[in-house]
């Protein structure tokens, strides 16, 4: 009953975060509805079962988007879609982890990845605001692209920002469902740290949707926090489960646009 109860939250977060792309949609200019960047928040979960890594979705994403819109600014906001939603839950988590109790070779190892994610995120500001290396066309590229943050980082508590926080905190409390339903010893704010250490994990290129890396990661974590690795196992593979079963969901807003000769990729709604 518990694993229903995550995928119901699970639910509501994908459905967020198609609001969320909306949001993100209306700062790049994209022509398109909310009804359609809904589904197609659904059918990337869809693709990212099938595709290398735990972002496998966002090139169907892309690719969909750019039927009616440029190449560049449907990149961009796809490629926003994903920062925002990282980011958001790096910076919640930040400052959970001067609370959260783990083992010293965790909390170094835990601090440095987040510092990590800090100065990429410094990086990123930086980036935007003062371009380089402009007679690259790739880098030229990727500055055009990262430029449309310009247009929502100026206002940090707008419905843009109010949404990602929200996603968030679904996002973990899915996560934490499991954690309690498998008995593991991690209250809300190490589950949520967890969790989102793990995602970074994922989206290593090495498996398709992340299996056999999230479950590894997961496991010699809770052995270092002194559990049996049969814990970290299990909520690896009950998270990839998680993760499938709304890939199974986003597959049926795949097959009923496909069904009803209105493909995502053509956007015939936003008329």
């Amino acid at each position: 009953m518990t694993y229903i109860y995550a995928l119901v939250v699970m639910s509501l977060c994908v459905s967020l975060n198609g609001l969320r792309l909306y949001y993100i949609a209306q700062k790049t200019n994209l022509k398109t509805s909310l009804k359609f960047l809904h589904n197609l928040t659904w059918v990337g979960t869809f693709f990212n079962q099938l595709l290398p890594s735990g972002i496998g979705g966002d090139a169907y994403r892309i690719y969909a988007l750019s039927k009616r819109n440029s190449l560049l600014s449907s990149t961009a906001t796809i490629m926003w879609d994903r920062v925002l939603g990282m980011s958001s839950m790096g910076i919640i988590c930040i400052p959970m982890l001067f609370f959260i109790h783990i083992p010293s070779s965790l909390r170094i190892s835990t601090f440095a990845i987040y510092g990590f994610l800090l100065l990429g995120m410094i990086f990123l500001a930086l980036f935007i605001k003062f371009p380089i290396l402009q007679r690259y066309k790739i880098i030229r590229k990727l500055w055009e692209a990262l430029s449309y943050g310009k247009n929502f980082i100026t206002r940090p508590f707008g419905t843009l920002e109010i949404t990602s926080v929200l996603s968030a905190f679904v996002n973990f409390f899915a996560f934490y469902l499991l954690v309690h339903a498998l008995k593991i010893p991690l209250n809300f704010l190490e589950s949520s740290v967890l969790y989102t250490i793990s995602l970074l994990v994922v989206l290593i290129p090495l498996s398709i949707s992340g299996w056999g890396l999230r479950e590894s990661f997961l496991t010699a974590y809770l052995i270092e926090c002194g559990l049996p690795p049969e814990k970290g196992l299990t909520l690896g593979i009950l998270q990839g489960l998680l993760m499938l079963a709304a890939g199974c969901i986003g597959a049926v807003f795949y097959l009923f646009s496909k069904n009803q000769k209105n493909s995502l990729g053509t956007d015939a709604q936003n008329r």
